[in-house]
């Protein structure tokens, strides 16, 4: 049974105000509805929470809209236990969407305990999700300015990014700093600078350089782009400061992350950051992996499954769970890998990757409920049925070529003794499949 509740109030949350309704009643009668609208101001904030705890309401939803429910969240949550509900969950009829209207439809699905609520972490989790992610934000950013460094170089008729595997490496940054200050070098002066593996590609280096086209403005432009990625890796070098302290108290979740294959300090940062460190408001691995956005939706009608995506989920975790898990793929003898190569042979490269990244949050919901570090399993055992499907595969695949497998082993097939099927033939001659 849902929990009742005889007085309990609506918020739809906007950026300027809020409009509000509170139903009151008893389960066997109409609820009586009062619907007021307030600033988002502090002070309205304040009296809105002395109307609530005047009428004697202690329980109200709202909506997880953008960021304008944090400054209600940050004044009612001392006095009214809130709930944040996801508008896919509660969103309104096409044509029936008003304020009044979408408060009072709040009201009345918490009244009778049909609201899910979203998980809310502590002010220190969110705090620590904001450094982690504004790293991402600033590695994009600097992952844009590379890129607009290399297409100026393209547009000078500067070629080293095709000799080079990595332009910004020790060799290219030595290159690229003697094309911006000291332009009169010869191509053979610059290529000189190459050091490593690229020394062996001299003369392609040289070629490379031969006849650019680089002039002031192209260098101004580089210059430009070379000072903002040297700001941008100096923010980062401060970021990853402010999140190692903020990660001490979950220093022991934070270690024990990283004996997971694929899984290095920046994406345990992003997971703890995400998940809050502790499995305790996830039931279970399954539910953190639908939380996550890594599990298949459900898509059934009729007693026929249709083809199910993953859902939107935390658009956050799911690209360090599949960064995490190309590196957890490529180790030798990992179950990652088994997974991943077992899937892709009939699933695709695509499905096969999330369903390993499952497996990979499957792993990490149990290190942190047990607080133990990753132990590789032992090799699975075959169950039973996976015997019996494998031997009546290949005993089919014997019939077919024609072998009469029941004289040597007799009996062994007795429930799945039947002819092969013979081969249809279409219209045109040619064999269906």
């Amino acid at each position: 049974m849902k929990k009742f509740l005889e007085c309990c109030a609506g918020i739809d949350v906007g950026k300027r105000e809020v409009t509000v309704t509170i139903l009151t009643g008893s389960h066997d009668e109409e609820p009586k509805a009062e619907t007021r609208t307030f600033q988002t101001t502090v002070p309205a904030l304040i009296e809105l929470r002395s109307w609530l705890v005047e009428k004697g309401c202690s329980n109200a939803v709202l909506e997880s809209t953008g960021s304008y429910w944090q400054p209600v969240w940050n004044v009612l949550s001392d006095k009214i236990a809130i709930i944040v509900a996801n508008p896919e969950h509660v969103k309104a009829r096409r044509g029936e969407k008003t304020d009044p209207a979408d408060s009072r439809r709040l009201a009345e699905r918490l009244r009778v305990g049909d609201v899910r609520g979203s998980f809310i972490p502590s002010a220190h989790i969110q705090q620590l999700r904001d450094l982690t992610r504004r790293r991402k934000r600033l590695l994009g950013a600097a992952c844009s300015e590379r890129n607009r460094i290399q297409k100026m170089l393209e547009r000078s008729n500067v070629k080293i990014g095709s000799v080079a595997s990595d332009v910004f490496g020790v060799s290219g940054q030595l290159i690229l700093k003697a094309l911006l200050e000291n332009p009169e070098m010869t191509p053979e002066q610059m290529a000189e600078l190459a050091r490593g593996r690229l020394r062996a590609k001299l003369p392609q280096l040289t070629e490379a350089l031969q006849q650019h086209r680089m002039d002031e403005h192209a260098r101004w432009m580089i210059q430009h782009s070379v000072a903002q990625l040297l700001f941008l890796e100096q923010q980062l070098v401060e970021l990853e400061e402010r999140i190692h302290i903020m990660l001490k108290p979950f220093q022991k979740q934070y270690e024990l992350l990283q004996t997971i294959p694929g899984v290095a300090a920046s994406t345990a940062a992003v997971i703890i950051a995400e998940t809050g460190g502790d499995m305790a408001q996830f039931p279970s691995a399954a539910h953190l992996a639908s939380w996550v956005g890594v599990s298949p939706g459900n898509n059934m009608s009729a007693g026929k499954a249709m083809p199910a995506h993953i859902k939107r989920g935390n658009r956050w975790l799911i690209p360090a769970l599949v960064q995490a898990c190309w590196a957890a793929v490529r180790k030798r003898g990992s179950i990652f890998k088994k997974r991943f190569y077992r899937l892709q042979q009939h699933r695709g490269r695509k499905r096969a990757l999330i369903a390993a990244a499952r497996s990979l949050l499957t792993v990490i919901y149990n290190v942190l409920s047990e607080m133990c570090p990753y132990s590789e399993p032992t090799p699975e055992i075959l169950l039973q049925h996976d015997k019996d499907k494998k031997i009546r595969h290949h005993f089919r695949k014997l019939r077919e070529l024609g072998v009469d497998v029941m004289q040597f082993v007799p009996g062994i097939l007795a429930s799945n003794n039947k002819a092969p099927r013979p081969p249809r033939v279409g219209a045109l001659g040619f064999h269906a499949r």
